[in-house]
């Protein structure tokens, strides 16, 4: 059986790679825009567990509820902005070249 911590380590797992998806589709290489983007959906997923499980954790425990999962979301975050905008650069230079190929 998973515990509150685990089922918000891998929300904010899921919500990491979402997000960098989400950042480079919606933002593409406007950084500051797709940085406020990672910090607001963060933010929400702390209040989000704050509202659903707030109750059940203890006064001590209430602070894992901000740190649980953040290594994870971030690095995910990250891990999909970048590749797709890698992916998104060099095809854009592939067909930009073959564009420019006599036939």
């Amino acid at each position: 059986m998973l515990t509150i911590f685990d089922k918000l380590f891998w929300l904010r797992a899921g919500l990491g790679a979402v997000t960098g998806v989400l950042a480079q589709f919606i933002f593409g290489s406007d950084y500051y825009n797709g940085v406020v983007l990672g910090l607001l959906v963060y933010l929400l997923s702390y209040y989000f567990a704050r509202f659903v499980w707030g109750k059940k954790v203890t006064r001590q425990e209430m602070a894992k509820l901000y740190t649980s999962g953040i290594g994870t979301f971030v690095m995910l975050y990250l891990f999909f902005w970048l590749l797709l905008f890698t992916l998104g650069v060099h095809s854009l230079a592939l067909a930009l070249s073959f564009s420019s190929l006599p036939i």
